[in-house]
């Protein structure tokens, strides 16, 4: 089973997502080897979210994508209010002990700019208009969507239904 999430660093409620719902998820579900996590880039607040989205690629290139992905959302704080500028995400690296001479020149160099929109233009051309959105393609291939930041309980019955199969 996979679960794709497409999210906004920037968003109230991908952040109400990742502190209620996703912790409990990945314990449950993606730790005992059942479920996988995609997170895609919907970039749609500001430009700041696509800063922030490109941080987590470039931090990705020295293997933790996962930890600035909680890194962000452990310091996020509102939407277009700066606290996701260049500055900051080059901090929220620094506190990961990232190489920071290339995980700054990567974000300075915009090397996953292209990657992010690509990721933004795939939400819009699957209808998605808000963040988070989520898509639970089961061991059948079967597709289930389920929009916004839903409760533990919600993406529980989906799993359990698909593991049953």
């Amino acid at each position: 089973i996979t679960l794709v999430e497409f999210g906004d660093y920037q968003c109230f409620f991908c952040n109400k997502f990742f502190h209620e719902t996703e912790g409990a998820l990945v314990e449950n579900y993606v730790k005992t080897g059942k479920v996988k996590i995609i997170f895609k880039d919907f970039t749609i607040i500001g430009p700041d979210s696509i800063t922030a989205a490109m941080g987590a690629h470039c931090a990705k290139d020295q293997g933790k994508y996962w930890e600035f992905h909680d890194e962000i959302y452990a310091n996020w704080d509102g939407e277009n209010n700066g606290w996701a500028s260049f500055e900051n995400v080059v901090g929220f690296a620094g506190n990961l002990g990232l190489d920071m001479d290339e995980f700054t020149q990567c974000l300075a160099d915009k090397k996953y700019q292209s990657l992010v929109a690509a990721s933004t233009q795939d939400a819009r051309t699957l209808g998605i208009t808000g963040t988070p959105a989520f898509f639970i393609i089961g061991s059948d291939e079967q597709v289930t969507r389920v929009p916004g930041a839903q409760p533990y309980e919600v993406f529980q019955t989906i799993f359990d239904g698909q593991l049953e199969n």
